[in-house]
């Protein structure tokens, strides 16, 4: 079960970062402040984040990983969607071991 899961992590890892690589644009240099004020965000909202991957296009940001309470799933999209820009949050967090 672990490998899959952590199979189906890199696949969609893979597949988010290529059209971030791709994009030379402003809204490629946007895109990663959005996701770096989602980082700091977490990190200052009390969200373990080193399992965490967070993804931003077009204001769409992606959380991706794992946290060590699943509270902290709940939490880590609350505090996402409260930064600004951010005008969805995809979630794909689980409660990892």
């Amino acid at each position: 079960m672990k490998a899959i899961i952590t199979s189906t992590l890199a696949l969609l890892i893979s597949s988010a970062m290529v059209p971030a690589v791709q994009a030379q644009t402003d809204s490629g240099s946007s895109d990663s402040q959005l996701a770096h004020d989602v980082r700091v965000s977490l990190a200052r909202n009390g969200v373990s984040n080193s399992h965490v991957f967070v993804f931003a296009r077009g204001g769409t940001v992606t959380l991706l990983g794992f946290v060590p309470e699943h509270e902290q799933v709940a939490l880590a999209e609350r505090t996402a969607a409260g930064v600004a820009g951010v005008q969805s949050v995809d979630s794909w967090l689980a409660r990892g071991r």
